[in-house]
């Protein structure tokens, strides 16, 4: 397009000097033709002599006109041709402008086709940035919930397996339990089956009947005491009492709680009025067991305070079947941990005649472990006297025998 213009503008050029050179030429001709035929005579006489002169000069005058007619034809001839190559220059200069404006016209229309089509691209690629930064919003609102998701079940799967690496090392910590403590599993499950039975006492007091044997034969703590005193209750000045199941309840407790029962304002009377009968219904073990804890309960507070007490529960035993044990005399001894103690407890015997051979027992414990004990007080020195000397009049009777 730049050298088409070029081209253009070189034969503009060359159409405009010769369009000058025709008109300097044509300006020659017209002037010749003026000066020839615009020249004043001065005078008739020189008129006359010039015809003279021309007439002679007349046949040189023609061959000099055909030679100027020959160049002004030469130069109409050029000029001719001039106006021909203008006319040329011209319908070429009218073409190039119209191919000229034809080319701007295709460039307008491929830069507008190319705008458009960019103005399409661009909306496209907008629509199209559109449904990406959407098509991302929601991918990634997709990919936050599924990492959440994953992380929820990661945890619970941490969990879980937390859980169970806690249940396997319950279970190995039990199997190690039951494989070595099976005696304590065993007592466990022995305790959890007494608190079910005293709950069913609760239910049904009467049932004690067919409990009672299951229920002595193994340890009661001492916080089921209240629900067997509840169960008690339940049949206590009702139809249902009778003797016999009472009788269970009091032996029950006798053997179980005794440090409790004995001294409850409710049912320390019933078991005394049954002293008798039910340290004879217990065996040795039993007795020995009930005695130690009565004994311990009284020194809670004071062996003097409950010495009226003391003496009930001894006369009895000593009227009992256990009353020559030596196993149960030597443990209530060893209870009585001080001095003090045991002075008081044999001062209560000793003042009581029923409990006299009881006392001699206990003496002996005494003048064993103390008589030659620096640091007696003048009273226990008298006790210790007089234990020697009825131990030495026994001695004396049986030697008389």
């Amino acid at each position: 397009m730049k050298d088409r213009n070029t081209f253009v503008r070189k034969l503009e050029g060359i159409a405009l000097l010769m369009i000058v050179l025709t008109a300097f030429i044509t300006k020659g001709v017209y002037a010749l033709d003026n000066s020839t035929s615009n020249s004043s005579p001065t005078s008739e006489v020189s008129l006359e002599k010039r015809k003279t002169t021309n007439n002679n000069a007349e046949a040189n005058d023609i061959d000099l006109g055909v030679s100027e007619r020959r160049q002004i034809d030469r130069y109409e001839s050029a000029i001719v041709e001039i106006n021909e190559l203008k006319e040329d220059l011209e319908q070429t200069k009218k073409r190039m402008k119209e191919e000229v404006a034809y080319a701007k016209q295709c460039n307008e229309s491929a830069i507008n086709s190319v705008n458009t089509s960019i103005s399409g691209a661009s909306y496209a690629l907008t629509i199209l940035g559109a449904v990406i930064c959407v098509v991302g919003i929601g991918l990634g609102l997709y990919i936050t919930l599924v990492e959440r998701r994953v992380r929820r079940l990661t945890d619970e799967n941490r969990s879980i397996l937390e859980t169970h690496l806690k249940i396997k090392g319950e279970v190995e910590r039990l199997d190690k339990n039951i494989n070595r403590n099976m005696s304590e599993l065993y007592d466990k499950l022995k305790r959890e089956e007494t608190r079910d039975l005293v709950k069913r006492l609760v239910d049904v007091p009467e049932d004690l009947i067919n409990l009672c044997g299951s229920l002595g034969s193994r340890e009661m703590p001492d916080e089921l005491f209240s629900k067997v005193k509840e169960a008690y209750e339940g049949i206590k000045g009702g139809e249902l009492r009778s003797e016999q199941v009472a009788c269970a309840y009091m032996a029950l407790c006798f053997q179980q709680f005794p440090a409790l029962a004995l001294f409850d304002k409710d049912l320390g009377t019933e078991i005394e009025s049954r002293y008798g009968l039910l340290m004879d219904a217990s065996f040795a073990n039993d007795i020995v067991k009930s005695s130690r804890e009565f004994v311990t309960r009284c020194m809670d507070d004071s062996i003097l305070h409950w010495r009226e007490k003391m003496k009930a529960y001894f006369i009895a035993l000593a009227r009992s079947i256990h009353k020559d044990l030596a196993e149960l005399h030597t443990e209530i001894y060893k209870t009585l941990t001080t001095k003090e103690n045991r002075f008081n407890f044999y001062s209560i015997l000793h003042s009581e005649a029923q409990l006299t051979a009881m006392a001699k027992i206990y003496g002996q414990h005494l003048l064993s472990d103390y008589k030659d004990v620096s640091g007696n007080t003048e009273s226990e020195k008298l006790v210790l006297e007089e234990i020697a000397q009825i131990d030495e009049q026994e001695k004396k009777a049986k030697n008389t025998e």
